[in-house]
């Protein structure tokens, strides 16, 4: 029979091994941790401000004066299908003027890339880039 002291003992070996692996498993989620902080910081200083419309503008509204302008999309629908914004999530303000929007016909889609400037007589839309996906 094992001597009760060496299971004793055993078991202490094993528990200060593990507590030695969980200390430093410890120390490097601390210092991933302090890793992704600094990235979140200069990720936070990198962002674009936000859009500054003026008062009384909704951005629903601005979706839809801009969903109604199917003259600045780049593409025509194709098989009867006709391109324009169909969700309105899929439109992002970046910055101050630019504008991300993803239109589509049913059939074939893609991304613009648009300035716009808020104005007393409306919104002023620019096409500045696109690509078809």
């Amino acid at each position: 029979m094992i001597n009760s002291k060496k299971i004793l003992v055993y078991i202490s070996l094993a528990l200060i091994v593990i507590s030695i692996y969980l200390g430093v498993e410890l120390h490097n989620l601390k210092d991933q941790l302090a890793s992704l902080e600094r990235e979140h910081q200069k990720m936070h200083l990198t962002i674009p401000p936000s859009p500054s419309w003026p008062e009384g503008i909704a951005k629903e509204e601005v979706i839809d004066q801009l969903a109604k302008r199917s003259d600045i999309f780049p593409w025509q629908g194709v098989l009867g299908g006709t391109m324009g914004i169909y969700d309105q999530d899929l439109v992002w303000f970046i910055g101050p003027t630019w504008c991300l929007a993803y239109i589509e016909d049913g059939h074939i889609g893609g991304y613009v890339l648009l300035r716009y400037e808020i104005t007393p007589q409306g919104i002023k839309w620019q096409l500045l880039d696109s690509e078809q996906i």
